[in-house]
């Protein structure tokens, strides 16, 4: 295991990552390493991560694979493999591999928060993200361990899915902001399941289910003036469906892996930050927020300038999945 970096302010929250399909000559020449280390830096090259940092630890392990790269007759380590965009592998692989490399974690901390992202050694535009169920929940920041699978591709592709997989999904619990026609209207059960793990959990909070603006999740944000140019309101689609379920803007890294974090999913991944930093003493102050989300919230010049800039879709990677059950019930 190698660490890329300490922790300077809380408690430091745990971020791994290893590679899939790299052999021991990829490792001893330092192309693992090199992989590695754009992970890291595409994690925090995007806000409010970048201004966060300090705030992490982050290592990397070592895993030697017997082949380079994904082929017929690959032998990954991890057993990563996909269809279309979406990845699996051997998650159970993944998480003995963490205890043996970080085993001076206490009993109580138990690897419940960590964020694993394993990047696969191939040039491929895929991406999913496995997020298993809290082991305690308090409704508002849940621990939850969780596996990121982000292949390897050019710089901004890859800190793209890196943004969406791991900085949405993996740490802040958001959901998808995009649809899809054919899938219809959300679901009143899936409804049901979603809204319970928002109030139980504290997930999911770049969503709701009411086309009202003043009446969502972050109704707040759109009755204040200080962010009267971030586009807020409901939009609809979400969740993979086409109606029935709304996002707070028209485009953001959770709908089509640009744009950044709209003020919602700001504000969820500040809020879980210092609430895993600092735990229960710690106690989220909106106009202390707000004073920091300064330098992330668009002016009138820059909303203007989004407004006349013509975003290109990116194609989804797959919708997260929720393991039914803490990753202690393996």
């Amino acid at each position: 295991v190698v660490t890329l970096q300490t922790a300077t302010n809380g408690e430091g929250i745990d971020i791994i990552l290893m590679g899939d399909a790299f052999s021991d000559r990829q490792i001893a020449d330092g192309t693992y390493d090199a992989a590695m280390r754009r992970t890291k830096e595409a994690f925090f090259s995007e806000e409010p991560y970048k201004s966060l940092q300090d705030f992490f630890n982050v290592y990397y392990i070592n895993v030697v694979s017997l082949t380079e790269g994904f082929h017929q007759n690959s032998k990954p380590a991890l057993g990563s493999w996909w269809i279309n965009v979406e990845i699996n592998g051997d998650k159970e692989m993944i998480i003995s591999k963490v205890q043996d490399a970080l085993p001076q974690k206490s009993i109580d901390e138990h690897y419940t928060n960590d964020l694993i992202i394993v990047v696969l050694n191939e040039d491929v535009y895929a991406g999913t993200c496995y997020i298993y169920e809290p082991f305690m929940s308090n409704g508002d920041c849940s621990d939850g361990l969780t596996i990121s699978y982000c292949p390897l591709s050019d710089l901004d592709t890859f800190r793209g899915i890196v943004h969406h997989e791991a900085c949405g999904h993996g740490f802040a619990k958001l959901a998808d902001e995009y649809a899809y026609e054919y899938m219809g209207s959300v679901p009143s059960d899936y409804v049901s399941e979603i809204q319970t793990q928002q109030n139980s959990w504290g997930w999911w909070k770049n969503v709701d289910f009411t086309s009202d603006p003043t009446a969502t999740r972050w109704s707040y944000f759109v009755n204040d003036s200080r962010y009267q140019y971030e586009g807020l309101g409901a939009y609809e689609g979400g969740l993979t469906y086409w109606s029935g379920v709304w996002r707070p803007t028209e485009n953001s890294i959770m709908r089509y892996n640009t744009g950044g974090f709209n003020a919602p999913s700001r504000e969820a991944i500040y809020y879980r930050i210092h609430k895993l930093a600092y735990g229960d003493e710690w106690q989220y102050d909106y106009e202390e927020f707000v004073e920091w989300d300064a330098k992330n919230r668009k002016t009138e010049a820059s909303a203007a300038g989004l407004r006349s800039y013509v975003e290109k879709p990116m194609k989804p990677t797959a919708p997260p999945v929720v393991v039914p059950h803490s990753w202690r019930e393996m």
